[in-house]
């Protein structure tokens, strides 16, 4: 499974965040994650699927030697748009 996990970044706002992502086995997954997709493959911490949910997010997970590396589609400055009330995405995808 793939977790979407939110880091809050800053003091004066709790949307104040960043992204990341991260492989987690369903035993591990925290209480509050909610799914992000009919398919229940992929969940994301509750603030994190505010931002998230019903948007098209690519993830591309390759092998890194003995790790995993995590990129995806989201910009690098995803969770300041999102506290600062921007669409992560332009119109160009439905937002």
């Amino acid at each position: 499974m793939v977790f979407f996990d939110w880091h809050v970044t800053g003091l004066c706002c709790a949307d104040a965040g960043e992204f990341s992502v991260r492989a987690l086995t369903r035993a591990r997954l925290p209480r509050r994650s909610r799914p992000l997709g009919p398919t229940e493959l992929v969940y994301a911490h509750p603030t994190a699927w505010l931002h998230l949910a019903d948007l098209p997010v690519t993830i591309d997970c390759r092998p890194l030697w003995r790790w995993r590396r995590f990129v995806s589609d989201l910009p690098p400055d995803a969770g300041l748009r999102c506290c600062l009330g921007r669409p992560i995405y332009g119109p160009l995808h439905g937002r």
